[in-house]
Parts: C-alpha cells; structure tokens; sequence
C-alpha cells in the first residue's frame, strides 16, 4: 500500500513539473533541458536519479526551493554536474559511494569518504579530497598564501614530515589550486660558493656568522632558513661553503672579510690531558705530523715550531708533560684543530693480548753395558809386570781393579748394575783378578710448562721462570811477579724457561705474533769441560692466530742411539769366549718437544675481569689440592681476588 502511495506521489510530481521541462531527442545522443522555478529541492533531487540512474539518499536537513534556467540541451553528465553547481550554491553537496550517493549539508561533507570510480571524468564541481606533494618550497609556508582559496566548508592542511598539501574541495578549484602551487613550487635560484680563509679558522667563523644572523643560518628562523640558507666548515682546507641566494651570499661575503684578520696573540695555548696514551711518544708523532703540514703551507720551508712564509704565521709548538702525562700544544688555531683531531684518533684504549704457552717435553733414556776387565801381575822380580784388559767404556777401569789388587782392598761396584769379581795374590808374588759388570740404565721425563702473560697489544712483553747461574768467566791464582794473589771473575745468567712476545691485533680480530722462546737447562757434565754445560731450544718465529686460536710453533724430535765397543784384537772375536776380551756399551735417547701458544684478545674491561677469575679459581682449585694431601680442613669459604693483597693467618 505505502509503495503504491509513492508511486502515486512520484506520477503526481512529474504531472506537475511536465509543463515546465521539455525533452529533446538527438539522432545520437539523449539530452534534456531543465527549466525550474521555486521546485522543492527533493523533487530536484528525483528528477536527476531519473535522469542520470543515480541512486541517492537525501539527509533530513536538506530543505528549500530551487530555481534552475536552462536554455541549451545537456547530457547526463552535464545534467549531473549541473545538480551539484544548484546544491553548492544552496549549501548542500552530494558525496558519492560505492552504491549510493549521499546529499548532505557541505560543512559535514569533508568527514565523508567519496567513490569516484562511477564516472569516467571527475564532475567539475564534485567534493574531493586531494594531496598536493610539494618539491622545492614548504608546504606549511604555503597553507596561509592557499587557505583563502578554499570554500570555508573546504580543508587545507600542510604535513611537515611529508612536505605536502591536504585540501579538501570541489575538483574544479582543487585543479587551481594545484596549478598555483606548480608555480609556487619552482627551484629557488639558490647558488653554492666557496670562499677561503686566510687568517680565521672555519670553526670558529661558523659559530661567529650563526650568531651574526641568526635569522638566515636558523638559529631564530625555524626549519626553512636553514633549509634555504647554510654555512658549512671545509675543515681540512679551512674553507667556508655557502649556499643561498644572492642577497645572501653577498651579506655573508662582507661578514666573512670583516672577520677574516690576523690574530692579535699569534696562536692559542691548550692543554690536551691524554686518558691512555703516552705523552712523551705522542709528543714525537705530534712534531713529525704537524712539520710536514707546516711545510706544505710554507711550499717546502719550515718545520714543527717554526714559522712559514706569505705572510702568514704557521708557528706550532708541542710538549709533553711525562708527570700528568699530558700535552701542551701551541698554534694557530687550523693547526690546533687538527692536532687535536690526532690526539683524540690516537688516545684511545688499547686492546690487551693474553699469551698462553704450553711447552711440552717428553724424553725416554736406555742404556746398558756389559764388559769384563782381567789383570795380571808379578811382584816377584825387580820390576812389577802387568798384564790386562782396560776397557773405559763399562764400569770401572782397570786401574780401578790393580789398585785394590796392590792395596789389598775390596773394589766397590759400579753404579746401576752388577758386579762380579775374583782376584787372588800367591806366595810367589803372582797376583789375578777378573771383574764382570753387567749396567743398566733407564730414565724418563715428561715436563710441562704453561707459562703466561698479558701485554698491550703492540706491546712488547717477557717473562722468564728459571735460575740465576754463575759461570766462570776467568781465573788467575799467580801474578807476573810470582806472588800469590788468587782471583777468580764469574758472571750470573738466567737459566730456565723464557717467553718473549710481541702481539698485533688486525681489524678483523686476527693477531700477528712475533715470538721468541727459549728453553735452557744444566746438562750433565763432561769431564773435559771446566765449566757449566746448558741444554737449549730456542724458537724465533711471526706467526698469525685467530683470537682465541691454539696453534703450535715448532717441534723436535731426536733419536740418538750409541753403541761403543771395546775388544782385544782377535781374542775379542772368538765365539762366546771373547765376551771376556771385550767390553759393549749401548745409548738410546729419545725426546720430543713441543711448543703451542694461545693468544686471547681482551678489548674490555669484562673480558679481563673473566680471565682473572679464571686464573684465579685455577689457583684456588691447586691450593685445595695441596691442602688435602697435608691433611689440613677446607677452607670455610673460598677466597677473593682481594684476600691475596691482605696477610692471611692460620
């Protein structure tokens, strides 16, 4: 029933606007002319659904009468933009979706999205939202020159992060709006200049020039001063960069020349306090960096604390207080600058290397000896006759075995064997004696040393664990005129286990060793020799390990076999009886050594806290071991690294 009442009331209104609208046909296209006067604007609104095959829903507060006159045939689009042109000039617009179009007041329309995909060309006089990017200028300068060209139902908003425009409007104006902004938007004539200083320092000009104008340099102009205008510092030409248009530059180049003159004191003094280098080392770099500079600006003449010509004082002084370890540097104020950018590249931390050796020993001796010794003798006649075999190879000596014959003593036996042994002295004064020795020896070792050290990197470093051993070096006990007067002249050298070391850490955590090792013993002595005899291994060598990398150095191994036999001729050749003409010692030495190394690099502080307590609970671990075998309790709590510098009591 209620459909059928609108389609009454629609049939109703068409009746009534009929005599007022005619239509035309075309041979191609269909068009119309709308001739209103005083029509309910609803009633517009139906009229332009039929029309168009829009679908539109109208807000309640859409009121009044409208008036439109139109003389020329339109199509269905221009009928469309026409509608919208009567609803702006009544406050009211049309916000189209994706189903349907909405008529509401203007004021509200900006809160709303639209749908254009519905027509092929944007309606001129259609409500649309657009972002203006902007290239050169800024945006938010442009919001206050723009905003009077908005509807007052319109938005414009400029984004400074984005440097662009949000405007809200209808297309046609929009379209003007972009067009004035493309004209607004061109490159500034902006110009970069170059200009050197003779006698100021560029750091110093640029915080002169930003106090001097602050409104160009933005130090009071906001954000687009110093986007437009900049004065930067060539610090290593001592040369300023301007950039700005020519007004600009101009004022700037006039500041700059006032500026620009010879200092009244003819250099600063400063005193650079140094944090980890040395003063003394820094001091030589200093002298020999700064006079090569010194003579590049003189064009060859000159040199560290001297004076350059053209004019211009180039006069630079440094000294090193060993005391504070600090630096006491004199110049102008370019050669201060750049001794100071020196200083703070060179005075930094400096990694720490620890140094882990491991100088492994393993020796296995054997050695056996059989020889028998026979002797002969006749004390009847005028002389003593002797007769025997004398070998010196195995046990004792044959003057051994006549000499307890004579004295009529027991022969004590040779070390490490056994001895046998006969001998008879007759009444006629014929004497015997026959000694068999049979000697084996065996002796192993197996040392270990892991010696280790910290050292800065670059830095060399030694350390020695061993004896102070004197040796002679001369003797005199008669002096040229008969008299005594004995002297005898020594001199003590470190004998045992030494580790010079020299670490270089590379950028990529590689460290490059130059390293020398050196193990040195007491051997055992030689009875041709008057003094000392030492044992020596020694390393020199550079190698490369990665942080924390065990490599090995070097190594030896030797295999000494000796065999030394004694015989009588041709009695010591017949079978089994000429064992006892003959005398057989046999030597086998076998040793290996071997030397590793690990370098550790401890950029930090943390990493050498963390191996301190390692070393330490090392140490520790040993200290409980060595209490347990005394029998003595544990400890009731574990020491720290600080109980080692305080006494300790029972």
């Amino acid at each position: 029933m209620l459909n059928h009442r609108s389609k009454l009331f629609r049939a109703f209104i068409l009746a009534l606007l009929m005599p007022l609208m005619s239509v035309a046909y075309g041979q191609e296209a269909e068009t119309w002319r709308l001739n209103l006067k005083d029509a309910d604007i609803r009633a517009f609104v139906t009229q332009v659904a039929d029309i168009t095959g829009y679908s539109f829903v109208v807000d309640p507060r859409v009121k009044g009468k409208v008036t439109v006159l139109s003389s020329a045939p339109m199509n269905k689009d221009e009928i469309y933009d026409l509608f919208l042109a009567v609803l702006q000039v009544h406050g009211f617009t049309a916000i189209p979706g994706e189903e349907v179009i909405k008529v509401v007041q203007q004021v509200d329309a900006k809160q709303s999205a639209e749908s254009l995909e519905r027509f092929t060309e944007v309606p001129s006089e259609q409500l649309i939202t657009r972002v203006i990017q902007i290239d050169n200028a800024n945006a938010l300068e442009l919001v206050p020159i723009l905003r009077p060209l908005v509807a007052k139902y319109g938005h414009l908003a400029g984004v400074a992060a984005a440097n662009a425009l949000i405007v809200s409007d209808h297309s046609s104006n929009i379209q003007r709006i972009e067009q004035i902004v493309r004209e607004l938007d061109s490159p500034s004539k902006y110009e970069v200049e170059v200009i050197q200083l003779e006698e100021a320092w560029v750091g110093d000009m640029v915080e002169l020039l930003q106090e001097l104008a602050p409104a160009e340099l933005g130090q009071g102009g906001g954000d687009n001063a110093a986007r437009k205008y900049s004065v930067t510092a060539d610090e290593r030409s001592n040369r300023l960069i301007l950039r700005g248009d020519e007004t600009f530059r101009d004022k700037m180049r006039e500041l700059i020349r006032k500026l620009d003159q010879p200092s009244a004191t003819g250099g600063t003094t400063k005193v650079i306090r140094l944090s980890h280098a040395d003063a003394e080392n820094l001091t030589e770099i200093l002298k020999g960096v700064m006079g090569e500079v010194v003579k590049e600006s003189s064009g060859g003449s000159g040199g560290a604390g001297g004076s350059a010509g053209s004019g211009r004082n180039t006069n630079f002084s440094v000294f090193a207080d060993e005391g504070l370890n600090a630096l006491v540097v004199r110049g102008e104020p370019s050669m201060m600058q750049e001794a100071e950018m020196i200083v703070k590249a060179l005075d930094v931390r400096r990694a720490q290397v620890m140094i882990e050796a491991a100088i492994v020993e393993i020796s296995d001796e054997l050695g056996q000896d059989l020889g028998v010794q026979l002797a002969l003798g006749d004390e009847s006649g005028e002389s003593t006759p002797v007769a025997g075999t004398n070998f010196n190879n195995v046990g004792r000596s044959l003057g051994d075995v006549l000499g307890a014959i004579l004295s009529d003593s027991v022969i004590a036996p040779a070390t490490g064997g056994i001895t046998i042994g006969a001998g008879q002295r007759n009444e006629n004064g014929v004497s015997w004696g026959v000694l068999l020795q049979a000697l084996s020896t065996s002796a192993a070792a197996n040392l270990l040393s892991t010696p280790s050290i910290i050292t800065l990197d670059n830095q060399e470093s030694e350390i020695i664990v061993g004896q102070n051993v004197p040796f002679r070096t001369g003797q005199s006990t008669v002096t040229g005129d008969g008299t005594t007067n004995p002297f005898t002249t020594i001199e003590r050298r470190d004998i045992g286990l030494t580790l010079k070391v020299t670490p270089t850490i590379s950028a990529d955590g590689l460290v490059r060793l130059v390293v020398e090792q050196t193990t040195e013993n007491i051997g055992d002595s030689v009875e041709s020799a008057s003094d000392i005899i030492t044992n020596k291994r020694e390393i020199k060598t550079t190698v490369l390990a990665d942080d924390g990398e065990t490599i090995v150095l070097g190594g030896l191994t030797t295999d000494d076999l000796q065999v030394n036999k004694s015989k009588v001729p041709l009695l010591g050749d017949i079978p089994v009886l000429g064992r006892l003409f003959s005398s057989e010692s046999e030597r086998r030495v076998k040793r290996n050594l071997l030397v590793f190394l690990r370098p550790t690099i401890m950029l930090g502080k943390a990493d050498a806290i963390a191996a301190t307590d390692e070393k330490f609970q090392s140490l520790w671990e040993i200290n409980l071991g060595v209490r347990k075998k005394l029998g003595l309790p544990d400890p009731e709590r574990p020491p720290t690294k600080d109980s080692l510098f305080r006494p300790q009591s029972d």
